[in-house]
Protein backbone atom coordinates (compact mmCIF):
# COMPACT_ATOMS: atom_id res chain seq x y z
CA UNK A 1 0.00 0.00 0.00
CA UNK A 2 3.00 2.25 0.61
CA UNK A 3 3.93 2.24 -2.56
CA UNK A 4 0.92 2.48 -4.00
CA UNK A 5 0.43 5.58 -1.97
CA UNK A 6 3.96 6.61 -3.28
CA UNK A 7 3.05 6.77 -6.91
CA UNK A 8 -0.02 8.65 -6.50
CA UNK A 9 -0.65 10.80 -9.47
CA UNK A 10 -1.07 13.33 -6.72
CA UNK A 11 1.70 15.35 -5.08
CA UNK A 12 -0.12 16.13 -1.92
CA UNK A 13 -0.08 12.56 -1.58
CA UNK A 14 2.84 11.51 -2.41
CA UNK A 15 4.28 14.69 -0.23
CA UNK A 16 2.52 13.07 2.74
CA UNK A 17 3.59 9.34 2.24
CA UNK A 18 7.22 10.12 1.93
CA UNK A 19 7.43 12.59 5.14
CA UNK A 20 4.68 11.28 7.20
CA UNK A 21 3.88 7.55 6.08
CA UNK A 22 7.66 6.31 4.79
CA UNK A 23 9.40 6.62 8.50
CA UNK A 24 6.24 5.18 10.14
CA UNK A 25 6.42 1.88 7.93
CA UNK A 26 10.55 1.40 8.80
CA UNK A 27 10.27 2.06 12.53
CA UNK A 28 7.04 0.22 12.84
CA UNK A 29 8.09 -3.32 11.03
CA UNK A 30 11.40 -3.33 10.63
CA UNK A 31 11.15 -3.81 7.11
CA UNK A 32 13.97 -1.64 5.68
CA UNK A 33 15.62 -4.33 3.55
CA UNK A 34 12.17 -5.69 2.17
CA UNK A 35 11.60 -2.21 1.24
CA UNK A 36 14.84 -1.62 -0.82
CA UNK A 37 14.20 -4.75 -2.36
CA UNK A 38 10.98 -4.18 -3.51
CA UNK A 39 11.83 -0.14 -4.54
CA UNK A 40 14.70 -1.60 -6.95
CA UNK A 41 12.41 -3.81 -8.63
CA UNK A 42 9.92 -1.43 -8.59
CA UNK A 43 11.96 1.20 -10.24
CA UNK A 44 13.90 -0.95 -13.27
CA UNK A 45 9.93 -2.92 -13.90
CA UNK A 46 8.43 0.28 -14.34
CA UNK A 47 10.81 1.31 -17.01
CA UNK A 48 11.45 -2.31 -18.72
CA UNK A 49 8.18 -2.54 -19.55
CA UNK A 50 7.93 0.81 -21.57
CA UNK A 51 8.39 0.19 -25.51
CA UNK A 52 11.48 0.40 -27.07
CA UNK A 53 12.62 3.80 -28.85
CA UNK A 54 13.82 1.08 -31.78
CA UNK A 55 12.69 -2.27 -33.68
CA UNK A 56 15.93 -2.40 -35.02
CA UNK A 57 17.15 -5.53 -32.94
CA UNK A 58 20.91 -5.12 -31.92
CA UNK A 59 20.68 -1.38 -32.30
CA UNK A 60 21.73 1.15 -29.32
CA UNK A 61 17.48 2.69 -29.57
CA UNK A 62 16.25 -0.84 -29.37
CA UNK A 63 17.31 -1.11 -25.49
CA UNK A 64 16.61 2.37 -24.74
CA UNK A 65 12.83 3.01 -23.57
CA UNK A 66 10.09 5.28 -23.98
CA UNK A 67 8.74 6.34 -20.75
CA UNK A 68 4.77 7.45 -20.42
CA UNK A 69 3.47 10.45 -18.72
CA UNK A 70 2.64 8.16 -15.67
CA UNK A 71 6.25 5.69 -16.19
CA UNK A 72 7.88 8.72 -15.44
CA UNK A 73 6.03 9.97 -12.49
CA UNK A 74 6.67 6.51 -10.90
CA UNK A 75 10.12 6.22 -11.85
CA UNK A 76 10.89 10.05 -10.88
CA UNK A 77 8.89 9.26 -7.23
CA UNK A 78 10.44 5.80 -6.52
CA UNK A 79 13.74 7.57 -6.90
CA UNK A 80 13.17 10.18 -4.75
CA UNK A 81 11.53 7.88 -2.04
CA UNK A 82 15.11 6.26 -2.39
CA UNK A 83 16.98 9.52 -1.98
CA UNK A 84 14.75 9.90 1.36
CA UNK A 85 15.44 6.42 2.69
CA UNK A 86 19.36 7.07 2.14
CA UNK A 87 19.55 8.20 6.00
CA UNK A 88 17.89 5.13 7.21
CA UNK A 89 20.25 2.62 5.25
CA UNK A 90 22.98 4.80 6.32
CA UNK A 91 21.76 4.01 9.96
CA UNK A 92 21.21 0.14 9.28
CA UNK A 93 25.01 0.37 8.30
CA UNK A 94 26.16 1.75 11.35
CA UNK A 95 24.39 -0.30 13.59
CA UNK A 96 25.41 -3.57 11.56
CA UNK A 97 28.98 -3.03 11.19
CA UNK A 98 30.70 -6.14 12.42
CA UNK A 99 33.91 -4.86 13.06
CA UNK A 100 33.70 -3.75 16.82
CA UNK A 101 37.24 -1.56 16.98
CA UNK A 102 36.27 0.94 14.45
CA UNK A 103 33.86 3.33 16.27
CA UNK A 104 30.57 4.35 14.34
CA UNK A 105 28.29 7.24 15.52
CA UNK A 106 25.27 8.27 14.29
CA UNK A 107 26.04 10.75 11.16
CA UNK A 108 29.39 9.56 10.99
CA UNK A 109 31.18 8.68 7.82
CA UNK A 110 33.10 5.29 6.84
CA UNK A 111 36.83 5.84 6.75
CA UNK A 112 39.38 4.26 5.01
CA UNK A 113 40.26 2.35 7.95
CA UNK A 114 36.63 0.20 8.13
CA UNK A 115 36.82 -0.14 4.59
CA UNK A 116 40.00 -2.15 4.87
CA UNK A 117 38.51 -4.60 7.23
CA UNK A 118 35.60 -4.56 5.46
CA UNK A 119 37.70 -5.74 2.24
CA UNK A 120 39.65 -8.60 4.40
CA UNK A 121 36.25 -10.44 4.18
CA UNK A 122 36.30 -11.64 7.50
CA UNK A 123 32.84 -10.78 8.31
CA UNK A 124 30.03 -10.06 6.85
CA UNK A 125 28.36 -6.89 6.05
CA UNK A 126 24.99 -6.88 4.01
CA UNK A 127 23.73 -3.73 4.99
CA UNK A 128 26.66 -1.97 4.21
CA UNK A 129 27.13 -3.83 1.09
CA UNK A 130 23.53 -3.35 -0.46
CA UNK A 131 24.50 0.38 -1.97
CA UNK A 132 27.28 -0.49 -4.11
CA UNK A 133 26.25 -4.71 -4.49
CA UNK A 134 22.58 -4.15 -5.49
CA UNK A 135 21.72 -0.35 -5.58
CA UNK A 136 24.30 1.22 -8.26
CA UNK A 137 24.35 -1.69 -10.79
CA UNK A 138 20.61 -1.51 -10.65
CA UNK A 139 20.33 2.40 -11.42
CA UNK A 140 23.24 1.72 -13.60
CA UNK A 141 20.61 -1.02 -15.60
CA UNK A 142 18.38 1.84 -15.21
CA UNK A 143 20.39 4.91 -16.54
CA UNK A 144 21.44 2.48 -19.82
CA UNK A 145 17.42 2.48 -20.25
CA UNK A 146 16.77 6.18 -20.23
CA UNK A 147 16.86 7.64 -23.68
CA UNK A 148 18.83 11.26 -23.97
CA UNK A 149 15.72 13.65 -23.04
CA UNK A 150 15.19 12.08 -19.83
CA UNK A 151 17.40 14.26 -18.02
CA UNK A 152 14.92 14.71 -15.33
CA UNK A 153 15.58 10.93 -14.21
CA UNK A 154 19.48 11.23 -14.46
CA UNK A 155 19.47 14.24 -12.53
CA UNK A 156 17.62 12.58 -9.43
CA UNK A 157 20.09 9.49 -10.02
CA UNK A 158 22.87 11.99 -9.56
CA UNK A 159 21.65 13.78 -6.98
CA UNK A 160 21.19 10.72 -4.93
CA UNK A 161 24.77 9.87 -6.20
CA UNK A 162 25.81 13.43 -4.73
CA UNK A 163 24.09 12.59 -1.41
CA UNK A 164 25.68 8.99 -0.61
CA UNK A 165 29.09 10.60 -1.55
CA UNK A 166 28.22 13.11 1.29
CA UNK A 167 26.60 10.60 4.07
CA UNK A 168 29.00 7.97 3.43
CA UNK A 169 32.10 10.00 3.04
CA UNK A 170 35.04 10.51 0.86
CA UNK A 171 36.72 7.44 1.79
CA UNK A 172 33.71 5.71 0.79
CA UNK A 173 33.60 7.83 -2.71
CA UNK A 174 37.10 7.09 -3.64
CA UNK A 175 37.23 3.35 -3.05
CA UNK A 176 34.13 2.30 -3.68
CA UNK A 177 32.15 4.16 -5.66
CA UNK A 178 34.26 5.32 -8.12
CA UNK A 179 35.70 2.06 -9.06
CA UNK A 180 32.15 0.46 -9.78
CA UNK A 181 31.29 3.21 -12.40
CA UNK A 182 34.63 3.50 -13.37
CA UNK A 183 34.24 -0.52 -14.25
CA UNK A 184 30.63 0.52 -15.90
CA UNK A 185 32.10 2.51 -18.41
CA UNK A 186 34.65 -0.07 -19.46
CA UNK A 187 37.97 1.47 -17.06
CA UNK A 188 40.15 0.15 -15.28
CA UNK A 189 39.61 0.20 -11.81
CA UNK A 190 41.42 -0.52 -8.31
CA UNK A 191 39.11 -2.99 -6.12
CA UNK A 192 41.20 -3.20 -3.71
CA UNK A 193 38.86 -2.08 -1.00
CA UNK A 194 36.18 -3.89 -2.08
CA UNK A 195 34.99 -7.82 -0.43
CA UNK A 196 36.40 -10.49 -2.28
CA UNK A 197 33.06 -12.36 -2.20
CA UNK A 198 31.55 -9.36 -4.52
CA UNK A 199 34.69 -9.19 -7.11
CA UNK A 200 32.99 -10.75 -9.77
CA UNK A 201 29.93 -9.01 -9.16
CA UNK A 202 32.08 -5.53 -9.54
CA UNK A 203 33.62 -6.58 -13.00
CA UNK A 204 30.45 -8.13 -14.28
CA UNK A 205 29.16 -4.61 -14.61
CA UNK A 206 32.39 -4.07 -17.28
CA UNK A 207 30.59 -4.05 -21.16
CA UNK A 208 31.80 -6.72 -22.94
CA UNK A 209 30.44 -5.54 -26.41
CA UNK A 210 30.39 -2.48 -28.71
CA UNK A 211 26.93 -2.25 -27.95
CA UNK A 212 27.23 -2.63 -24.73
CA UNK A 213 30.37 0.04 -24.37
CA UNK A 214 27.91 2.76 -26.25
CA UNK A 215 25.27 2.10 -23.95
CA UNK A 216 27.72 2.71 -21.05
CA UNK A 217 29.01 5.59 -23.13
CA UNK A 218 25.10 6.98 -22.98
CA UNK A 219 23.97 6.17 -19.95
CA UNK A 220 26.46 5.74 -16.87
CA UNK A 221 29.04 8.29 -18.15
CA UNK A 222 26.61 10.76 -17.23
CA UNK A 223 26.46 9.78 -14.12
CA UNK A 224 30.25 9.42 -13.84
CA UNK A 225 31.10 12.45 -14.92
CA UNK A 226 28.24 14.34 -12.56
CA UNK A 227 27.18 12.10 -9.58
CA UNK A 228 30.60 10.34 -8.89
CA UNK A 229 33.52 13.19 -10.30
CA UNK A 230 31.12 15.59 -9.77
CA UNK A 231 31.19 15.43 -5.76
CA UNK A 232 33.26 18.78 -4.84
CA UNK A 233 36.33 16.75 -3.46
CA UNK A 234 36.82 15.06 -6.61
CA UNK A 235 36.98 18.62 -9.16
CA UNK A 236 40.89 17.97 -10.06
CA UNK A 237 39.85 14.00 -10.92
CA UNK A 238 37.11 15.40 -12.41
CA UNK A 239 39.25 18.27 -14.80
CA UNK A 240 41.68 15.28 -15.49
CA UNK A 241 38.85 12.77 -16.59
CA UNK A 242 37.28 15.09 -19.38
CA UNK A 243 40.61 15.89 -20.48
CA UNK A 244 41.54 12.38 -21.37
CA UNK A 245 37.81 12.02 -22.72
CA UNK A 246 38.14 15.00 -24.61
CA UNK A 247 41.59 16.05 -25.41
CA UNK A 248 43.93 13.11 -25.26
CA UNK A 249 41.37 10.26 -26.50
CA UNK A 250 40.92 12.05 -30.00
CA UNK A 251 44.61 12.07 -30.52
CA UNK A 252 45.19 8.13 -29.16
CA UNK A 253 41.94 6.55 -30.36
CA UNK A 254 40.53 6.00 -33.62
CA UNK A 255 36.94 7.00 -32.27
CA UNK A 256 33.79 6.63 -33.66
CA UNK A 257 31.16 9.72 -34.51
CA UNK A 258 28.44 8.02 -32.58
CA UNK A 259 30.76 7.25 -29.77
CA UNK A 260 32.31 11.18 -30.22
CA UNK A 261 28.76 12.27 -30.05
CA UNK A 262 27.57 9.83 -26.82
CA UNK A 263 30.60 11.56 -25.13
CA UNK A 264 29.71 15.08 -26.28
CA UNK A 265 26.46 14.47 -24.53
CA UNK A 266 27.49 13.28 -21.90
CA UNK A 267 29.61 16.63 -21.13
CA UNK A 268 26.32 18.26 -22.02
CA UNK A 269 24.46 16.90 -19.07
CA UNK A 270 27.53 17.64 -16.90
CA UNK A 271 27.14 21.12 -17.89
CA UNK A 272 23.35 21.01 -16.60
CA UNK A 273 25.37 21.58 -13.31
CA UNK A 274 26.33 25.24 -13.10
CA UNK A 275 28.98 24.50 -11.17
CA UNK A 276 30.93 22.46 -13.55
CA UNK A 277 30.96 25.22 -16.21
CA UNK A 278 34.56 26.28 -15.16
CA UNK A 279 36.36 22.99 -15.39
CA UNK A 280 34.35 22.25 -18.94
CA UNK A 281 35.66 25.90 -20.70
CA UNK A 282 39.08 24.98 -19.50
CA UNK A 283 38.90 21.92 -21.27
CA UNK A 284 37.18 23.61 -24.15
CA UNK A 285 39.65 25.57 -24.79
CA UNK A 286 42.55 23.13 -24.90
CA UNK A 287 40.41 22.01 -28.03
CA UNK A 288 39.89 24.80 -29.82
CA UNK A 289 43.12 26.04 -29.92
CA UNK A 290 44.39 22.49 -30.68
CA UNK A 291 45.97 21.78 -34.06
CA UNK A 292 43.82 18.52 -34.61
CA UNK A 293 41.14 19.42 -36.51
CA UNK A 294 38.41 16.93 -35.38
CA UNK A 295 39.21 17.99 -31.64
CA UNK A 296 38.46 21.53 -33.03
CA UNK A 297 35.07 20.19 -34.61
CA UNK A 298 34.33 18.08 -31.25
CA UNK A 299 34.83 21.59 -29.52
CA UNK A 300 32.21 23.68 -32.02
CA UNK A 301 29.98 20.53 -31.38
CA UNK A 302 30.20 20.92 -27.30
CA UNK A 303 29.72 24.48 -27.97
CA UNK A 304 26.92 23.95 -29.56
CA UNK A 305 24.73 21.33 -27.21
CA UNK A 306 25.91 23.33 -24.00
CA UNK A 307 24.66 27.21 -24.62
CA UNK A 308 21.90 26.23 -23.60
CA UNK A 309 22.69 26.23 -19.64
CA UNK A 310 24.92 29.04 -20.20
CA UNK A 311 23.83 32.84 -19.32
CA UNK A 312 24.74 36.29 -21.61
CA UNK A 313 27.93 36.46 -19.63
CA UNK A 314 29.03 33.29 -20.12
CA UNK A 315 28.28 33.43 -23.70
CA UNK A 316 29.90 36.79 -24.03
CA UNK A 317 33.43 35.43 -22.13
CA UNK A 318 33.97 32.32 -22.99
CA UNK A 319 31.49 30.71 -25.72
CA UNK A 320 31.75 33.58 -28.44
CA UNK A 321 35.48 33.56 -27.92
CA UNK A 322 35.75 30.24 -28.82
CA UNK A 323 33.61 30.24 -31.59
CA UNK A 324 35.51 33.25 -33.72
CA UNK A 325 38.51 31.58 -32.67
CA UNK A 326 37.03 28.33 -34.22
CA UNK A 327 35.31 30.44 -37.07
CA UNK A 328 38.55 31.57 -38.56
CA UNK A 329 40.19 28.23 -38.64
CA UNK A 330 41.40 27.86 -42.19
CA UNK A 331 40.01 24.35 -41.93
CA UNK A 332 36.02 24.73 -43.79
CA UNK A 333 34.92 21.64 -41.48
CA UNK A 334 36.14 23.38 -38.31
CA UNK A 335 35.00 27.29 -39.78
CA UNK A 336 31.15 25.39 -40.72
CA UNK A 337 31.02 23.40 -37.54
CA UNK A 338 31.66 26.51 -35.81
CA UNK A 339 28.46 28.22 -38.08
CA UNK A 340 26.28 25.64 -36.61
CA UNK A 341 27.42 26.84 -32.78
CA UNK A 342 26.80 30.46 -33.81
CA UNK A 343 23.60 29.56 -34.44
CA UNK A 344 22.86 27.51 -31.58
CA UNK A 345 24.05 30.65 -29.52
CA UNK A 346 21.33 32.92 -31.38
CA UNK A 347 18.64 30.68 -31.04
CA UNK A 348 19.05 30.18 -26.97
CA UNK A 349 20.19 33.85 -26.27
CA UNK A 350 18.06 37.35 -26.93
CA UNK A 351 20.82 39.51 -25.56
CA UNK A 352 21.35 42.55 -28.39
CA UNK A 353 24.80 42.67 -28.14
CA UNK A 354 25.27 39.08 -28.14
CA UNK A 355 23.38 39.31 -31.49
CA UNK A 356 25.52 41.91 -32.79
CA UNK A 357 28.45 40.09 -32.56
CA UNK A 358 26.96 36.99 -34.20
CA UNK A 359 25.71 39.10 -37.05
CA UNK A 360 29.04 40.52 -37.51
CA UNK A 361 30.78 36.80 -37.62
CA UNK A 362 28.51 35.76 -40.32
CA UNK A 363 28.96 38.77 -42.35
CA UNK A 364 32.31 37.86 -42.40
CA UNK A 365 31.61 33.96 -42.89
CA UNK A 366 29.82 35.40 -46.27
CA UNK A 367 32.35 37.24 -47.62
CA UNK A 368 34.32 33.93 -48.11
CA UNK A 369 32.12 34.17 -50.85
CA UNK A 370 31.32 30.44 -51.17
CA UNK A 371 28.01 28.67 -51.92
CA UNK A 372 28.36 26.09 -49.12
CA UNK A 373 29.40 28.91 -46.24
CA UNK A 374 26.15 30.97 -46.99
CA UNK A 375 24.39 27.91 -46.76
CA UNK A 376 25.84 27.09 -43.74
CA UNK A 377 24.74 30.45 -42.51
CA UNK A 378 21.63 30.48 -43.28
CA UNK A 379 20.89 27.28 -42.13
CA UNK A 380 22.10 28.03 -38.49
CA UNK A 381 20.24 31.63 -38.74
CA UNK A 382 17.14 29.56 -39.68
CA UNK A 383 16.89 27.10 -36.58
CA UNK A 384 17.47 30.19 -34.42
CA UNK A 385 14.17 32.34 -36.07
CA UNK A 386 11.33 31.36 -33.88
CA UNK A 387 13.74 32.01 -31.12
CA UNK A 388 15.52 35.30 -31.33
CA UNK A 389 15.34 39.14 -31.44
CA UNK A 390 14.00 41.27 -34.50
CA UNK A 391 17.27 42.27 -35.55
CA UNK A 392 18.80 38.87 -36.29
CA UNK A 393 15.49 38.09 -37.58
CA UNK A 394 15.54 40.71 -40.47
CA UNK A 395 19.17 39.96 -41.10
CA UNK A 396 18.06 36.95 -42.80
CA UNK A 397 15.84 38.16 -45.51
CA UNK A 398 18.80 39.79 -46.49
CA UNK A 399 20.95 36.58 -46.62
CA UNK A 400 18.63 35.31 -49.21
CA UNK A 401 18.28 38.51 -51.29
Amino acid sequence: MMFQLVCDPSGVVVETSLKELLPSVINWGNKLDHILRVLLSLILSSTQRCPPLSGVEGSVESHLRVLGERERWNVEVLLRLLAELLPFVQQNAMETCPFSSVSMSKGTVFPSSLLELYAGGHAEWPAFEWMHADCFPDLIQLACLLPQKEDNLRNRITKFLLAVSEQFGDSYLTHIMLPVFLVAVGDNANLTFFSSTIHSRIKGLKPRTALAERLATLGVLPLLLAGVLGAPSKQEQLADYLRKLLVEGPVKDNRSVKRTDEIVNAVRFLCTFEEHHGIVFNILWEMVVSLNTDMKIDAANLLKVIVQYMDAKLASTHVLPALVTLGSDQNLKVKYASIDAFGAVAQHLKNEMIVEKIRVQMDAFLEDGSHEATTAVIRALVVAVPHTTDRLRDYIPYLIS
